[in-house]
């Protein structure tokens, strides 16, 4: 497995960078992520490039908001959503400072359950989104589970303001029109999804 963080200067990691970064293509082997709390962090620069950069987007770097180039010097922080589609996906392996040991899908599944309420239904609409192509993000910001790309955080703007419904969802036509009214202020359309299906459902405004 390899470490948190290159601490090894040689020619030959060196090269291994310099190979990863020219591709874009993930490494041989799982990503290591630290989990700090409730926090997953990459502190390897280069993976944490290979993550956001490349039309992929996982994570924001510290400090900056939206990195202008996919290549950045800084440890990257991943959301639990990200985390557990990247550890489902093989694409990472997080191991807990907490016990010193590696988390597996359920643990970190387990997790998230006790940090996000209704976790199981807004990531069962995080992965459908990502399967398709989309960039979810968190939208708390606009009172919204995900904020939505088409291509990525200083691309395009996002285009969709995402509310999760479950089994346990209560919402009145009073919060409806004023999610709508919210996201369409800010230029994106409002949209309700049903994570049992699959299935969105689209608010615009009618003028009669």
């Amino acid at each position: 497995m390899c470490p948190l963080s290159y601490q090894d200067e040689s020619a030959e990691n060196q090269l291994l960078n310099a190979q990863l970064l020219e591709t874009g293509c993930f490494p041989s082997y799982p990503i290591p992520v630290a989990l700090l709390g409730t926090k997953l962090v990459v502190f390897n620069n280069i993976h944490g490039s290979l993550l956001y950069g490349y039309g992929r987007y996982f994570g924001i770097p510290t400090g900056i908001r939206k990195p202008r180039n996919h290549i950045f010097d800084r440890p990257l922080e991943l959301t639990l959503f990200e985390g557990v589609y990247l550890l489902k996906h093989k694409k990472i392996a997080v191991r807990d400072h907490d016990s010193s040991g590696f988390m597996t899908f359920e643990d970190l599944y387990a997790l998230a359950e006790t940090k996000f309420p209704e976790f199981t239904d807004k990531y069962l609409i995080y992965e459908d989104l990502r399967n398709k192509k989309y960039i979810p993000r968190p939208g708390q910001k606009f009172g919204a589970d995900f904020i939505v790309y088409r291509q990525g955080p200083g691309i395009d703007h996002s285009s969709f303001c995402i509310q999760v419904l479950s089994k346990h969802t209560k919402i009145s036509s009073i919060d409806v029109v004023r999610s709508a009214r919210l996201a369409t202020s800010v230029k994106k359309r409002f949209i309700l999804a049903n994570p049992v299906n699959k299935s969105y459902f689209s608010f615009k405004w009618f003028k009669p």
